[in-house]
C-alpha cells in the first residue's frame, strides 16, 4: 500500500508548517541553498516564489514536505513524518508528472554523507555520474556531492504503474497475455461497446492497440485476477486524456470493473494530476455509465458513435471528470 500522499503547489498559509519542518538543522544541513536559522519569513518567502516544478507533499492536506522535479531532483521530509515511505511516494509522482511532460533525463545532487538521499535516489534508478564541490549556505562552507542522472526509460522499467487492490492485480501487458486479451476483445459483447475493435480482428490487428506502455498515455494495463488476464484499464492520449477499458463479460457482476476502473483513475489523478479526463460509453452499456459515475464522472454532450463492433451508429454519451467535480 503506498502512503496516502498528494501533491500541490505550496500555499501561503504553508509557511508555519514548513518554517516548523526546516528548523531541524538534521533537515537543513543537507540542503545547500536554505538560509540557517531558517524562519517564518524564509518560508513565505518560498512559497511567493516557488516554481511550478517545485510541490508540496500533503498527508491529510497538510504539508509535510517538499518535492522539486524539473531541470533538477531535490527533496525534503518532515522530521517527524520520516522513513514511513513519503519521500518514495513523492519521488515517484513528481518523476511521473515531469515524464509526462516530455523530458527524457532529470539530474540531481547528494551530499556526501546524507545515507537517508542516497538511498532514496538509488531506489529511484538515479545513478551516479560524477562528483563536484558546492557551495552549502547553511554550513557556510564548500562540500562534496555526488553528481546523478535518471533517465525516462530507466524510470519506467522501475516504476510503471502496477497496483494490488482486494483481488486483482493490474500492471502492464506483456506479450504473453496478448492471447487472452485478443479473445476478449473480440467477443461480439464486448466489441460493440467499444470504438476501435471488430470481432474479425486478427491478433495482430489488435497487438497495437493493447500492448502499449504503463507510465504515461497511452497507457495500457492488464487487468489480473486470480491469476487469468480479464481485461484492460487505459488512458489515450489528450489532451484531454480519455479513459478506456474492458472487461471478460464471463466475470461481470463481481464489481470486478469498478474495482479495476477506480484503482488505475485513482493512481493516474495521483500520478499526473490531469485538469480534466474524459470517458465515452453507449447509452446501453449501463454497467459503464455507472462506473462512471461512482467516480466523479459527469455525463456531458450526447451523439452518436460507430463501434467497429456495431453495424450502425448507437447513442452515446460523452463523460467529464474535473478536480472537485461532483458526478
Amino acid at each position: 500500500m503506498h502512503p496516502p500522499v498528494a501533491l500541490t503547489r505550496p500555499w501561503p498559509e504553508d509557511a508555519d508548517d514548513i518554517a516548523a519542518a526546516l528548523a531541524d538543522w538534521n533537515v537543513v544541513r543537507w540542503l545547500t541553498t536554505l538560509p540557517w536559522p531558517y524562519g517564518a519569513d524564509d518560508a513565505r518567502d518560498f512559497v511567493a516564489v516557488a516554481g511550478l516544478d517545485e510541490h508540496a507533499i500533503r498527508q491529510d492536506g497538510r504539508l509535510v514536505g517538499m518535492v522539486q522535479a524539473g531541470r533538477v531532483f531535490g527533496i525534503w521530509v518532515a522530521p517527524d513524518r520520516q522513513g514511513q515511505g513519503i519521500g518514495r511516494r513523492a519521488g515517484v509522482l513528481a518523476l511521473s508528472r515531469l515524464f509526462l511532460s516530455g523530458a527524457t533525463e532529470i539530474n540531481a545532487h547528494c551530499l556526501v554523507g546524507n545515507d537517508r538521499s542516497a538511498r532514496l535516489l538509488d531506489w529511484l534508478g538515479f545513478r551516479a555520474c560524477g562528483r563536484t564541490v558546492l557551495q552549502s549556505r547553511p554550513l557556510r562552507d564548500e562540500v562534496q556531492a555526488d553528481l546523478l542522472v535518471l533517465d525516462r526509460d530507466t524510470f519506467q522499467r522501475r516504476h510503471s504503474i502496477a497496483l494490488m487492490t482486494p483481488r486483482l492485480r493490474i500492471d502492464a501487458v506483456t506479450p504473453e497475455d496478448l492471447p487472452d486479451l485478443h479473445r476478449i476483445v473480440t467477443l461480439p459483447d464486448v466489441a460493440r461497446m467499444l470504438l476501435r475493435y471488430d470481432p474479425a480482428m486478427s491478433l495482430d490487428d489488435v497487438q497495437p492497440l493493447l500492448l502499449q506502455g504503463a507510465l504515461v498515455p497511452p497507457l495500457r494495463l492488464a487487468v489480473r485476477y486470480q491469476g487469468q488476464v480479464i481485461g484492460i484499464v487505459g488512458l489515450s492520449e489528450g489532451p484531454p486524456p480519455r479513459l478506456n477499458y474492458f472487461l471478460d463479460p464471463t466475470h461481470a457482476g463481481k464489481g470486478l470493473g469498478q474495482e479495476m476502473v477506480a484503482a488505475v483513475f485513482n493512481e493516474v489523478v495521483a500520478r499526473l494530476d490531469p485538469s480534466e479526463v474524459l470517458a465515452g460509453a453507449f447509452v446501453d452499456n449501463d454497467a459503464s455509465r455507472k462506473i462512471l459515475k461512482n467516480l466523479g464522472f459527469r455525463r456531458g454532450d450526447d451523439l452518436e458513435l460507430q463501434s467497429m463492433g456495431r453495424e450502425s451508429p448507437a447513442p452515446a454519451a460523452v463523460y467529464r471528470w474535473r478536480p472537485g467535480l461532483l458526478g
